[in-house]
């Protein structure tokens, strides 16, 4: 079941990265690649539709999520120094909780 879950998160991941360049990114990670403890995920447009953003790693196991109360346009993952080095995932949902957005990063202690 797992290699289900990875299977689809990397199909995922390959879509969004041909379906838009970055200049169409509803967010952007900083700072990447992570060293430290403090993940910032900021809104690329104000008249975005997320609503939340889920980490997960590459397994698909959901670590953290915050919401996206309406006028704010950043929040912060704390703790990220918790995790190992590897690869992450931020998914942003919508109202109604469909991914609307994936981005990648990477932690490297």
């Amino acid at each position: 079941m797992r290699k289900l879950y990875l299977l689809i998160l990397l199909i995922l991941l390959h879509f969004s990265s041909i379906a838009g360049g970055d200049d169409t990114k509803m967010f952007s990670l900083f700072p990447v690649p992570l060293k430290g403890s403090r993940l910032s995920v900021k809104l690329n447009a104000s008249s975005t539709s997320i609503s939340a953003v889920e980490l997960r790693n590459l397994i698909g196991k959901k670590l953290q999520e915050k919401g996206f109360p309406k006028g704010v346009d950043e929040v912060i993952f704390e703790d990220m120094d918790t995790y190992p080095s590897g690869v992450y995932v931020v998914l942003a949902k919508d109202s109604y909780g469909k991914i609307v957005e994936i981005s990648k990063f990477i932690i490297n202690k």
